[in-house]
């Protein structure tokens, strides 16, 4: 039989496409069906989880109505007024800002398996980065001193898109489109992360230069100032806020691993390799 080179319409409708018997159908229906009910699920809890952390957040740090703030009057400052005791810090003064580079494409050897690459579209959408659609080799990232970043860390896209924050949860590094706050006190990265998605329109000002594509480097970027709680208070929100995280990414990794189980089950499925009937 010769390949046909063309495919029309006609031809299309004349294929002809097995079909299993309806009742396997709808069993192999009613499989996906429970795996996308469990992601939706786990997307639910997720989002009733960033919704608590985010609205204690805005209480504590938005509104200033944390616990006891009736003892601490309103000062001036340089973004307006805030409690006394509080500090405006620039961003470098909470963490170490390391911006990404991109190894040399020109040399394949730099590419491989061995660490996460993060670029933009892998934060979109997720607190937590679990996934990268690149990695580099050993001596890919060998080839970028200092620039790994540690699980934890706060990356955030600063050219094109700007003001998409995640966290990282391994090792890795980043391309030139990223900077990232690798903290110097843990106990603020809830705060922080949660402080970075609000100067979203900031930070998109302070990238705007007339250039087709925003860009905040890594100067513009430390110097970002934020108004920051004591010490205290910022622990106080840490103990309340990182088990709601901590939660986010287990269900995060839950979905992760349900898509890939149901991904591979599909084709599985539909060629007939599991007996549905077995499986009720």
């Amino acid at each position: 039989m010769h390949p046909i080179q063309n495919i029309n319409t006609d031809i299309l409708r004349k294929a002809e496409i097995p079909f299993p018997p309806l009742p396997i159908q709808r069993r192999i229906a009613g499989i996906l069906s429970a795996y996308d009910e469990l992601i939706e699920n786990s997307q639910r809890r997720i989002r009733i989880l960033e919704a608590m952390a985010r609205a204690l957040y805005r209480e504590w740090f938005v509104h200033f109505r944390f616990p006891g703030h009736e003892g601490h009057p309103r000062v001036v400052s340089a973004l307006g007024e805030i409690p006394a005791g509080w500090e405006v810090k620039p961003v470098q003064h909470i963490g170490k800002v390391i911006t990404g580079k991109t190894p040399s494409k020109a040399n394949p050897d730099f590419y491989g398996d061995d660490m996460p690459f993060v670029k933009t579209p892998d934060m979109h959408g997720n607190m937590f980065i679990l996934g990268t659609s690149e990695k580099l080799s050993i001596a890919g990232a060998k080839s970028q001193a200092n620039k790994a970043l540690p699980a934890g860390t706060i990356c955030v896209s600063c050219i094109g898109t700007i003001g998409v924050v995640s966290i990282t949860t391994e090792v890795c590094q980043t391309n030139q489109q990223i900077n990232s706050v690798v903290l110097e006190n843990e106990t603020s990265r809830e705060f922080l992360f949660l402080r970075l998605q609000d100067a979203k329109a900031t930070l998109e000002n302070l990238g705007a230069n007339g250039a087709t594509m925003g860009n905040v480097n890594k100067g513009k970027f430390e110097a970002l100032e934020i108004e920051c709680p004591p010490n205290g208070l910022l622990a106080s929100y840490h103990r309340l806020a990182e088990p709601m995280f901590a939660e986010i990414l287990g269900l995060s990794r839950q979905i992760q691993t349900l898509r890939r189980t149901r991904d591979l089950l599909l084709p599985r499925l539909l060629a007939g390799q599991i007996d549905v009937e077995a499986a009720q």
